[in-house]
């Protein structure tokens, strides 16, 4: 009987865009800001209210075997959020751990 450990991580980005006059200014960024967080196999989506000209928010979700792993992958995306066109006015990071007896 082995124990099964499974590793979430997500990290929760209040992001802001002064410059944004509309949805179409934010929307190509945003767009840009997505698929590069997709490019490293991690989970995205906007979570906060879709009509806000100047702000969004959005999560990342990460999942594996070993909590190393969940922690690079978010430190890649926190990197990739901070190098973005957007100010990040709050980041919130979390890793849990579940585990089951599996045979």
């Amino acid at each position: 009987m082995d124990d099964v450990r499974i590793y979430t991580g997500t990290l929760t980005a209040d992001l802001v865009m002064t410059a944004a006059r509309s949805l179409k200014d934010r929307r190509g960024p945003l767009r840009a800001l997505v698929q590069k967080l997709k490019n490293q196999d991690l989970a995205v989506a906007q979570v906060g209210p879709p009509d806000l000209i100047q702000r969004c928010f959005i999560a990342v979700g990460a999942v594996s075997n070993g909590e190393s792993l969940v922690d690079e992958l978010l430190d890649a995306a926190e990197r990739i959020i901070f190098a973005s066109d957007f100010e990040v006015s709050e980041l919130r990071r979390n890793i849990q751990v579940d585990s089951f007896h599996s045979g």
